[in-house]
């Protein structure tokens, strides 16, 4: 079957046909992937996952090539990679931020309001990431099960839970926390995105000034940096 009638048979909503897809091109794409990755076998298999979880979003979308499947998968390996190795080249180690206090208050939260803290967090998911983590924690299904439900290969849904994971345990990190106003609401995003490994180079000053002057912050960054401690195992 050509990838052209491939493509409309995914359009009309069979899976099936996505996944000869997947299996025809996978190698190609992986291929392109390390060279523009540089040999990182981690970095290639996001940009193939991203590029091919593209793919199938564009042809249910009604959108998406025509049938040089190829062509279009080789741009979309690129583009991902590129964005890839941008996003590297923003981040910094936690270690590169400065040290937050912890509280010595005892006030640490208690069952109760963790378990509320990963309800929030778990409701502020998109639909598609909640049910890649019920899947995953709470059925104990594999990537393969995992990408049958929601139709897309098993790379891309190894990819879509490691993302969801860590969506999540951010929001659970956001939650424990109740900023007095905008500009400490930003800076404790900033930490929660340092705390993950996620910080930006750019705002690492700002930060530090911010935490210097904001005794409140400071507090809370403590008690972030404690929860996070207990990362994954109160949230999975």
């Amino acid at each position: 079957m050509a990838d052209a009638e491939l493509c409309e048979r995914v359009r009309a909503g069979d899976p099936r046909a996505f996944h000869v897809l997947w299996e025809r091109h996978v190698a190609m794409a992986r291929q392109c992937a390390v060279g523009c990755t540089r040999g990182s076998a981690a970095d290639a298999e996001d940009a193939v996952s991203d590029a091919m979880l593209g793919l199938l979003q564009a042809l249910r979308g009604g959108r998406g090539p025509v049938g040089n499947v190829p062509a279009y998968l080789r741009v979309s390996v690129r583009r991902a990679a590129a964005r890839s190795a941008a996003r590297r080249r923003r981040e910094l180690p936690v270690a590169e931020l400065p040290d937050l206090p912890s509280s010595d208050s005892g006030c640490r939260a208690t069952a109760h309001f963790d378990a509320a803290c990963a309800r929030e967090a778990f409701l502020g998911l998109s639909e598609q990431r909640r049910i890649a983590v019920r899947l995953f924690a709470i059925e104990e299904k594999g990537a393969g099960q995992i990408g049958e439900r929601l139709g897309i290969a098993s790379p891309a849904a190894s990819s879509l839970v490691y993302r969801a994971k860590e969506a999540l345990r951010a929001g659970y990190l956001r939650h424990h926390v109740n900023p007095a106003n905008a500009e400490c609401a930003d800076v404790m995003d900033r930490v929660v995105a340092s705390l993950r490994g996620r910080s930006v180079r750019r705002h690492t000053d700002s930060v530090s000034s911010h935490l210097r002057r904001c005794a409140t912050c400071r507090e809370a960054g403590g008690q972030l940096r404690e929860v996070n401690a207990g990362l994954p195992g109160r949230v999975g």
